[in-house]
């Protein structure tokens, strides 16, 4: 008995949830064909956002100052004013051009066997200096190139 009620009511949710996944499917197919087709979704924006729907834009006309139905004409004409000149001191502002340091200039090229020849003269002088006349040949990567050609 047991058995039967588990299987009954085991039948009646998946039934239950058959039902959800049809409705899930059609709510699919209506949004996808709003998303793919651009003349459907026009059509529902216009009508979400007009008059009827359920978030209607109020059109303010063209050059009214939004928020101040009760202002006389020359004090709008001012807020009008004030509004375009903020506007145009903004974006001065927002256009300006940061100032860059010159980047430097590329050195000449060095003979590579005057490099190597004047390294072995400063390794026989002064060894203790020699690592930073290498440090200075990391600026030319030429010059540890062309030795691994000749050591190769």
């Amino acid at each position: 008995m047991q058995i039967e009620d588990a299987l009954v009511t085991t039948n009646n949710q998946l039934q239950e949830a058959v039902g959800l996944l049809k409705e899930i499917q059609g709510e699919h197919q209506s949004y996808e064909q709003i998303l793919t087709d651009p003349d459907v979704l026009a059509d529902y924006t216009c009508e979400f956002f007009g008059p009827e729907g359920p978030y209607p834009v109020e059109e303010e006309p063209a050059g009214q100052v939004v928020g101040n139905p009760g202002i006389t004409p020359q004090q709008q004409a001012a807020a009008i004013q004030q509004q375009q000149a903020a506007a145009a001191q903004q974006q001065g502002q927002q256009f300006a051009r940061p100032q860059m340091p010159v980047p430097p200039q590329p050195q000449a090229q060095e003979n590579t066997g005057d490099f190597w020849n004047n390294f072995g003269t400063l390794t026989d002088k002064d060894p203790a200096n020699a690592w930073r006349y290498l440090n200075q040949a990391q600026q030319t990567p030429d010059i540890f190139r062309n030795k691994m050609l000749v050591m190769e």
